[in-house]
């Protein structure tokens, strides 16, 4: 790239002065920037950025300390550093007055060469090197949203392959005429599928950390309950190894304002890396207990592989795993517990993490601030599947094992459903027919299926729900301003679209 040229401005009102500074200082990189007025220096310093600004005092009409107060007084040029030129002596009142209006310096005439040069050349260089950092700054930024959108893209492409099959697993796990022994390797397979989602979702969660646009949705949520649940998740792994999980829920007030999806997400990585560190035949240890603060204080205790004084201080960085031999053995990308970290800091409460060394087990803490249990609301059951409306479908879907599988599960639940893998293919299938819903993949072989919504939208009133591999917050928002109600994140659970089906009433025919 090339360095952008440097700019001075001369000003005097004596041409034979200019021409003399501009010999002076004239050098490859530096554009010198000439006039014979402060009115006309004021006129370039409203289109020039320049890195120096060299002032005769004494001028007709507006002099050197005038122009250098206007300077001082404008937002744009107010730090733009100024040396003054004088012939004259000058007092120490006039010297107090050039300094106050932004003088870095004088220089008196006649002008001594190396003195001018060598003054010059220090805002020369400090400038060249100012630019340079904005470059590289540029550059680190330009390389940090490359790599953002990298890890978008294959998070995307990683996601797509996995709608079908974990739709297909889930599908064949809930069908009671198959052998219990079939039904128990298919949830096998949905476990794996769903922690490969996740693993996906650190990529992606990584990246909403570094543009500090990781999010929480508070609510008031139960810690223990949510403690069960990931535990619900994580007991197959622990029978596989014969590893026990112990839990010790002390704590009176276990209820905090809380994201029960992130915290969940904290829970499942802390209880996770407890088993998977943890030798066969081990035993972990989950305890809640409130502290002098009624705070909500979780401790997560294994007797593993434990981890090196050294490494302590670093764990929680991402793609790091603690000095442990053969760490990669464990599996993992290094990501949970710099994930962990930055969701418990959203929710302003703290996370440590403790070992007394390698092969001596780790004990993480969490702590959070606590709220009053909320009041028991009545359950309201919720309405069956076999009972929602039956509603005319249009799925646009360029994958076709997702299409299809989306397509046979849908009208097994009693959907009348209709089939397109293109905008165009979507467009010809609206102007024939009326549909309640419309369930379109985004990255589309003919354009986005944010434009197919909009001019769907743009005919008639429909639902529409967006598929996609995309999930951070602007992809969402995008969504929603094309008019989709809702945005699901591949692999899409077939459960989840029933349920968003189940709400949707009826278009007028």
């Amino acid at each position: 790239m090339t360095p952008p040229t440097i700019k001075f401005l001369l000003v005097d009102d004596l041409d034979a002065n200019l021409l003399a500074l501009e010999g002076l200082l004239r050098r490859d990189g530096l554009e010198l920037l000439k006039a014979r007025s402060g009115p006309e220096a004021l006129e370039l310093l409203l289109v020039h950025d320049v890195a120096l600004a060299l002032l005769d005092v004494q001028m007709a009409g507006m002099d050197g300390f005038e122009l250098a107060e206007l300077m001082r007084g404008t937002e744009r040029t107010r730090r733009v550093p100024i040396i003054f030129l004088t012939a004259g002596a000058v007092d120490q009142q006039r010297r107090f007055r050039g300094y106050e209006a932004g003088a870095v310096d004088f220089i008196f005439k006649p002008i001594e060469a190396h003195i001018l040069q060598s003054k010059a050349g220090i805002f020369f260089e400090l400038a060249k090197q100012r630019e340079a950092l904005r470059q590289n700054a540029e550059e680190a930024h330009a390389a940090s949203r490359a790599k953002d959108d990298f890890l978008a893209a294959l998070s995307h492409e990683l996601r797509t392959p996995l709608t079908p099959v974990l739709m297909s697993a889930a599908s064949l796990q809930d069908d009671q005429r198959l052998p219990a022994d079939v039904r128990e390797q298919l949830a096998m397979m949905r476990r794996n599928i769903e922690l490969e989602a996740r693993l996906i979702d650190d990529l992606l969660d990584v990246t909403r950390i570094s543009r500090g646009k990781l999010t929480i949705a508070p609510i008031p949520a139960d810690i223990h309950e949510l403690l069960r649940h990931s535990d619900d998740i994580i007991r197959s792994d622990g029978q596989d190894k014969n590893v026990q999980v112990d839990f010790e829920l002390t704590a009176v007030r276990h209820h905090a304002l809380a994201d029960p999806t992130r915290l969940h997400q904290v829970f499942w990585n802390l209880l996770k890396n407890a088993l998977k560190f943890s030798p066969a035949g081990g035993t972990v240890t989950v305890r809640t207990r409130n502290d002098a603060e009624d705070r909500l204080v979780l401790t997560v205790e294994d007797h593993g592989v434990g981890i090196s004084p050294e490494a302590l201080p670093h764990i929680f960085r991402a793609f790091e795993q603690g000095d442990v031999v053969g760490q990669h053995r464990f599996g993992g990308l290094g990501l949970g517990l710099a994930i962990s970290q930055a969701i418990v800091e959203a929710h302003s409460g703290e996370i440590h993490a403790d070992s007394p060394g390698v092969g001596q087990g780790a004990t993480f803490m969490v702590a959070l601030a606590t709220v009053e249990a909320p009041a028991v609301a009545a359950d309201t059951p919720a309405e069956p599947a076999s009972l929602a409306p039956a509603l005319r479908l249009l799925i646009v879907e360029d994958h076709e094992a997702t299409r299809t599988m989306l397509a046979r599960l849908l009208s097994k639940s009693g959907h009348r459903v209709t089939l397109a893998s293109s905008i165009a293919e979507g467009l010809a299938a609206v102007a024939l027919d009326h549909f309640d819903a419309v369930i379109s993949d985004l990255g589309l072989p003919d354009g986005s299926g944010l434009d197919l919504m909009r001019e769907i939208r743009r005919q008639r009133p429909v639902h529409g729900i967006a598929l996609s591999g995309y999930g951070m917050e602007e992809d969402v928002r995008q969504t929603r301003e094309a008019g989709f109600f809702a945005h699901l994140v591949k692999p899409v659970s077939i459960d989840q679209l029933r349920q968003l089906l189940a709400h949707i009433p009826q278009a007028v025919k």
